[in-house]
C-alpha cells in the first residue's frame, strides 16, 4: 500500500516539476524528449519498416500462440549481423524465451506499446526504451539500420 502511494507522490512530483519547467525549456526536441519520458508515446500503428514497426512486429511474433510461426516471424526483423547460426542460437536459447515469456508487460490488449525515451546513435542506430509495467525503469530495445538489408530498420539489441 505504501509503494503504491509513494509511487503516486513521486509521479506528482516529476508532472508538477514538468508543468513549471517545460516553459522554460528552449527548442522543441527538449519539450518532445522530456513529454516522452513524462507521458510516453503510444504506438499503434506505425508505418511498415520504420524503426517502431520492426519493435512491433518482435512482440507481435512473440506473442504468436505458434511458438515456431513467431520464431521465424521474429527471425525476419533481426539485422543481418543477429542472424549468423552462432547469434540465432543464442536469440533461441536465452533472448526468444524471455521475449515470449514478458510479452504482456509490453504490449495492451489492442497490441499497442509505449515509448519512454530514445537515444541517437552515431553508428545508425536508435537505442529505444519501452515502458514495462512491472518495472520503473524502461526497458532497452536497440534497432539498426541494416545495410546488408536494403538499409532496413533491424533489432540488433533487445532486453524485452
Amino acid at each position: 500500500m505504501w509503494a503504491s502511494w509513494n509511487r503516486k507522490v513521486r509521479t506528482l512530483g516529476v508532472v508538477l516539476a514538468a508543468v513549471l519547467l517545460l516553459p522554460a525549456l528552449a527548442g522543441c526536441e527538449v519539450v518532445d524528449k522530456a513529454r516522452m519520458k513524462l507521458l510516453g508515446v503510444t504506438v499503434a500503428n506505425p508505418d511498415p519498416e520504420t524503426a517502431e514497426w520492426v519493435i512491433r512486429e518482435a512482440l507481435l511474433a512473440a506473442k504468436d500462440k505458434d511458438e515456431e510461426r513467431g520464431w521465424q516471424r521474429f527471425q525476419k526483423v533481426l539485422h543481418s549481423q543477429e542472424r549468423t547460426t552462432n547469434a540465432l542460437k543464442g536469440w533461441q536459447q536465452f533472448g526468444w524465451p524471455r521475449m515470449r515469456r514478458q510479452v504482456n508487460l509490453y504490449l495492451d490488449d489492442q497490441d499497442r506499446f509505449v515509448l519512454r525515451d530514445f537515444r541517437t546513435m552515431q553508428n545508425d542506430g536508435i537505442d529505444f526504451f519501452l515502458e514495462n509495467r512491472e518495472r520503473d525503469l524502461p526497458t532497452p530495445c536497440s534497432v539498426y539500420l541494416d545495410f546488408a538489408n536494403n538499409k532496413l530498420w533491424r533489432i540488433k539489441r533487445c532486453s524485452l
